[in-house]
């Protein structure tokens, strides 16, 4: 591997040598884009898996695709600029000065991490379950299958003795701020990597913890954070939090002098109201670069193309019109990811996606029927 090929491989990507992806459930990814496991701590050591990861670097090292990286590939199709860039894209940047010869077929070198040390969250959202959120097995009354201990205690060892080494750590959950492990790495890295570029990915409903206070004392940091709807809705997609109290945290974060981006997800339930959500941050002077919007494509049920074809029909227009406007920047892109989505062959399944409402309003106490009065008007008619 050298420079040129570095650049002009357009298959390749740094993470199989540089990094991995770390879920509670004890699977290894490469990274989040790539939805194939490498492996799982039940089963093997980190180090095991990380060995026998072999197939995805041989075939990049050929020029040819890496297993699992289609979501990648299909982001930068018919891209012209690199303002706006998919993961493989951004993280040639990022781990830029990473000596060439680190890219040969057996080599491993940790540069970048994306933990997710436990499924601890305050919050149920609609479009989660138990992997993802302890509120969720809270309320479903469920066991949660354990992560041999001495396993993840070896995960734990291993990032914390090449914590010097990293140039990247993207923290995300669960929630990442009420995680105890995050405040043991931040403490680790403040005193041996203190210019480490840190990413959180968090629903922002506290910042009054350990690892906050810690996050805030680094200066490059980029907030990731969760929120696609307002007021109530906010409230009954984001179960658990508060309308106003994000507000408040919003603002304390947009104090630092930090980079702050918008996870959005893109379901029925918001199928209008997420323009709106955007409108309105954007209004408190957030950038059109802050914005990344996601159709989600599971659970099945909650897929944007449920929703009747008058209405798809209507929202290609909607953003349309929005692409004509020329936003520019992640907004743009995710606009024409949202339409291009919208084209895509789909069995619907609107009985499905009532049936649930139902059952969750009852586990929940709630009545989604006033708060959506809008998307059961659309799918009842």
């Amino acid at each position: 591997m050298d420079s040129k090929s570095y650049l002009t491989n357009k298959n390749f990507c740094p993470i199989p040598w540089t990094g991995f992806m770390y879920n509670s459930d004890g699977t290894v990814q490469n990274c989040i884009r790539n939805r194939e496991p490498i492996g799982n701590l039940k089963n093997n050591t980190l180090k095991e898996i990380l060995d026998r990861n072999t197939e995805i670097k041989e075939n990049m090292l050929s020029n040819k695709p890496g297993t699992g990286c289609q979501g990648c590939y299909q982001f930068e199709q018919g891209k012209k600029s690199f303002d706006i860039v998919s993961d493989r894209v951004f993280y040639l940047k990022e781990l830029r000065n990473i000596p060439f010869d680190t890219y040969t077929d057996n080599n491993f070198d940790l540069h970048k991490i994306d933990i997710r040390w436990s499924n601890s969250c305050n919050f149920g959202c609609v479009y989660c379950g138990p992997d993802y959120s302890s509120k969720w097995v809270a309320e479903l009354k469920l066991e949660k299958q354990q992560v041999p201990h001495e396993r993840v205690e070896e995960l734990k060892q291993y990032v914390f003795d090449n914590a010097h080494n990293l140039k990247h750590v993207y923290l995300a959950g669960g929630e990442p701020l009420l995680m105890k492990e995050n405040e043991e790495l931040l403490k680790l890295l403040l005193e041996v990597n203190p210019d480490v570029n840190l990413r959180i990915n968090t629903n922002l409903s506290k910042t009054g913890t350990p690892v906050f206070d810690l996050i805030c004392k680094f200066k490059n940091v980029h907030w990731t954070i969760s929120v696609e709807s307002q007021a109530d809705e906010f409230e009954y997609i984001r179960y658990g939090g508060n309308w106003h109290d994000f507000l408040d945290n919003l603002e304390i974060v947009r104090n630092l002098d930090h980079k702050v981006s918008f996870n959005m997800l893109w379901i029925p339930l918001n199928y209008l109201s997420i323009f709106d959500c955007i409108k309105f941050l954007q209004n408190l002077g957030f950038h059109n670069n802050s914005f990344i919007v996601n159709p989600i494509e599971s659970p099945i049920f909650f897929d944007i193309r449920n929703l009747p074809d008058a209405t798809i029909t209507y929202l290609k227009s909607v953003l349309k019109t929005k692409i004509d406007e020329k936003p520019g920047y992640l907004l743009e892109d995710s606009y024409n990811n949202m339409l291009s989505f919208l084209d895509r062959p789909f069995t619907k399944q609107k009985d499905i996606l009532l049936t649930y409402l139902k059952k969750l309003d009852q586990l929940r106490q709630l009545k989604s029927k006033t708060i959506f009065k809008e998307m059961y008007k659309c799918l009842q008619g």
